[in-house]
């Protein structure tokens, strides 16, 4: 009798058929690779130089002496700045805003910054000087 049963029960499994919609759930795992279609893009900085000679990283004051030529502040931001664009495989921009009544020197400063080996940011737009009329 317990043969005839599982006879049965095997017949019924082989010919019965699942609905479409159970055998095909159409779900998408997540992987551990990066197939590139959810890249990481790192926002730009915008540095500043304002007529005081004070230096402007994002709205935030950093180098207030207009007299010392180097810009500790400045230097380390971007280098943490140039370590997450490179961390997400995007490259890092910069955008200088200089004020007209900016010392030149004040923004040289700024340039030697972005060309030091350990920032080397080589994507740097110059915007905020008016045409003399």
């Amino acid at each position: 009798m317990i043969d005839m049963s599982f006879l049965l029960l095997v017949y019924f499994l082989v010919t019965s058929t699942l609905e479409p919609t159970e055998a095909d759930l159409a779900m998408t795992m997540p992987t551990s690779m990066s197939d590139g279609s959810s890249k990481v893009e790192i926002d730009m900085m915008t540095v500043e130089v304002n007529a005081a000679g004070h230096v402007v990283l994002n709205d935030e004051v950093l180098d207030t002496d207009a007299n010392n030529r180097e810009v500790p502040m400045l230097m380390d931001r971007l280098k943490t700045y140039v370590e997450s664009a490179r961390l997400t495989d995007s490259e890092p921009m910069v955008i200088i805003a200089a004020d007209d009544a900016a010392k030149g020197q004040r923004f040289v400063d700024v340039l030697n910054v972005l060309a030091h080996p350990s920032v080397n940011i080589n994507r740097v737009t110059i915007t905020g000087f008016s045409e003399d009329k």
